[in-house]
């Protein structure tokens, strides 16, 4: 933008808007003009200096401060690169792939958030333009300066602190991890407290509560009556790297400890403020007061069956010794990934009145120690059985209790079908001929697997149809797996804590899971702050299963893996099936839902999933794209051919998207039609122009 006196006070070339804008006072502006909103803040240009358009037709407003705001500027909480002024509503570029188009839905998806004020941001934005930065402010928090943390020591964090009410954390939200932890005391912040938070740190991962940062930095304890303890940023690393203690398995402490050197006492913040005395709550299922032993001693928690080292809770009356976070252990809980309740139990013992087995933990497939706690479905023909400390982590359990009386949901065994019209008897079955669907205005009729046209795509998987029977509709290429049309209205899985509700997509929608870009069928969180998606094929997964990849041993869903995907070679996952014997085995959600067979339109042969390659490292290649191809990860190949291909040049980019027209926010009529390749492309029907 351009700017001076006398004259060039009058005009301005603004780099959001085609034309030059002309500077009027308040009273200059017609009637037909009153109270237009500023394009950069959204307010009213009433009563104050302005910019307009010279055009009337483009009805384009900008305040003079806004008009005169720096296009560049650098800010403490971003203080890696410098932060550039843009126009939202301007600031995507038209896709010209399908590539293209998933990494604007990627950044449109993340939303328009301040980082600072956490609010949804309309207007002008000051962002960081690094492809791999998300970092941006609104205007207010970018030329306001932030309230830091004074006299915080750098020995507890390098970077200074920011206060804060709310903030955006786009990984958090976009890999829908659970609110941020403080790092001090290992709690979760309410993200709508104020607290303080680290803006220097990659993806903001550093928080503290507001009160944990004005905790002293020595104190006295009775643990240690000849020295002080002092504050640090985290415990010694101690405790061998297998170790299954309280501290290492439970509460994975990496948070501030207080440590007295000489005499190697370490107490957490959780130590420190523990009470003598902890009062039986409603829903617990012990009935006696808990007291403190103030001292270190090894112990096994009665009620996990995990070891401990300090400042047990016993009970007298029971004899019942355990760690302080265990005497609040619910009667009973609800986790997503089992249909039923599950009851806290002091040991199998007790409940075991018939012959079950009771050998893994469902959730972690480990051994469960009959003499010590563990949480266990009481249903009848069903021996679910897990670990306190599996049962209740924060990645299963969402802190839903289940009280006395208290009913299961009957929309579990409902499904989206509101009628059926007619019927007819297949062999001893009697199947639903014609149907209405909550899904389609059209009703749908039965259809068998000699009926099948080719490349028919189920409306709710994305997948091609090739089951024996399957619901079209005669008016519109609408069909449905009959699996698919029978989908429970609601589901628990695994990998999320929240029960997911089905819905249509009438949108593109990023699967939380695969990680993948569908226009089908979903099931999603109903929880208001949170934002999980599921594609179909992904909440078909179960908790463990067998994978023709590794067929000796059945792997389990892990939330807390530390490794690579041997599908894909990608480092550093989180979400993985795993292998139950702990061999160095998994994969991620992405490798695990790869369609077994392809096609590909060069090869007459469906192309097969490969899991190894015994080929001449020098003679691999891939033979859709011509490059070369790594014999590590999977790949898909046609024996009788000799085609081989990397799994994206297989599948292609757009997998899961159904050819044809869907809605999309960000072009600029609201539609996309999606088509086999660039010279298909029909003009868009609302200006007539090839959409490109």
């Amino acid at each position: 933008m351009d700017g001076g006196k006398g004259e060039m006070d009058a005009t301005l070339q603004h780099f959001a808007h085609q034309h030059r804008l002309v500077f009027v006072q308040d009273g200059q502006i017609t009637a037909s003009y009153q109270d237009r909103r500023c394009r950069c803040c959204e307010e009213s240009t009433k009563g104050t200096p302005s910019y307009c358009c010279s055009l009337k037709e483009c009805k384009f407003f900008l305040h003079k401060s806004c008009a005169e705001l720096p296009p560049t500027i650098n800010h403490a909480l971003h203080p890696k690169h410098a932060l550039y002024l843009v126009d939202l509503a301007s600031s995507h570029p038209k896709p010209k792939r399908a590539l293209d188009f998933l990494q604007i839905t990627l950044d449109d998806k993340l939303e328009n958030r301040c980082y600072y004020c956490g609010m949804i941001i309309r207007g002008f934005t000051y962002r960081c333009i690094r492809s791999s930065c998300y970092f941006r402010l609104d205007v207010n928090c970018a030329l306001s300066q932030p309230s830091l943390a004074e006299n915080f020591p750098n020995s507890l964090h390098d970077h200074p602190l920011a206060l804060v009410r709310s903030s955006f954390n786009y990984m958090r939200v976009f890999l829908n991890q659970p609110p941020d932890d403080c790092k001090a005391c290992k709690k979760p912040i309410d993200e709508k407290d104020l607290h303080y938070k680290c803006f220097h740190c990659d993806h903001n991962i550093f928080s503290l509560h507001k009160e944990c940062v004005e905790i002293p930095l020595q104190i006295k304890h009775p643990y240690d009556r000849l020295h002080s303890l002092s504050l640090f940023p985290y415990p010694l690393n101690s405790h061998r790297e297998e170790c299954c203690c309280y501290s290492c398995k439970i509460i994975k402490w990496d948070g501030y400890v207080y440590r007295c050197s000489p005499c190697n006492i370490e107490l957490t913040l959780e130590d420190v403020s523990a009470p003598q005395t902890i009062s039986v709550s409603d829903t617990s299922d012990h009935e006696h007061p808990w007291t403190l032993v103030p001292c270190q001693m090894s112990f096994t928690c009665d009620f996990c069956g995990l070891e401990g080292n300090r400042t047990p809770y016993i009970c007298t009356t029971c004899n019942l010794v355990v760690h302080r976070k265990c005497t609040s252990l619910p009667r009973a809980i609800r986790i997503a990934r089992h249909r039923h309740p599950i009851s806290h139990v002091y040991s199998l013992q007790q409940s075991d009145d018939d012959d079950r087995l009771y050998e893994e933990c469902r959730i972690c497939y480990e051994k469960v120690m009959a003499r010590y706690g563990s949480y266990f479905c009481y249903a009848p023909n069903c021996n679910y059985i897990a670990h306190v400390h599996c049962a209740t982590d924060r990645n299963i359990w969402d802190g839903t209790v289940v009280l006395e009386g208290d009913e299961m949901s009957d929309e579990f065994d409902q499904n989206m079908i509101t009628d059926v019209i007619s019927e007819v008897k297949v062999g001893e079955d009697v199947l639903a001929m014609e149907i209405k669907h909550a899904f389609h205005h059209h009703n749908l009729m039965l259809s068998f697997k000699d009926q099948i046209m080719d490349d028919n795509i189920c409306n709710g998987c994305m997948r091609p149809i090739s089951s024996t029977h399957f619901y079209n509709c005669k008016k519109c290429s609408f069909f449905l797996h009959k699996s698919c049309a029978e989908l429970p209205r609601v589901i628990g899985h695994p990998i999320h804590l929240h029960l997911l509700k089905l819905e249509r997509s009438y949108d593109t929608f990023f699967c939380k899971a695969c990680g993948r870009l569908h226009d089908g069928f979903m099931y999603k969180c109903d929880n208001e702050y949170c934002r999980f998606e599921l594609d179909i094929q992904c909440s078909l997964l179960p908790d463990s299963l067998r994978h023709p990849s590794h067929e000796q041993h059945r792997l389990f869903l892990s939330h807390d893996y530390r490794g690579d995907c041997r599908g894909c070679l990608e480092k550093g996952i989180t979400t993985a099936y795993r292998c139950t014997k702990r061999c160095d085995f998994a994969m991620d959600v992405k490798c695990l839902t790869l369609p077994q067979t392809v096609k590909y339109k060069y090869d007459k042969h469906p192309l097969t999933l490969a899991y190894y390659d015994n080929s001449d490292p020098n003679q691999m290649y891939c033979d859709v794209c011509e490059e070369e191809r790594d014999s590590k990860p999977w790949f898909y190949y046609c024996a009788h051919c000799d085609n081989s291909a990397h799994q994206e040049c297989a599948l292609g980019p757009l997998p899961f998207m159904k050819i044809g027209t869907i809605r999309w926010t960000l072009h600029e009529h609201g539609y996309l039609t999606f088509v086999d390749n660039i010279w298909d492309c029909p003009p868009c029907s609302i200006c007539g122009k090839i959409c490109y």
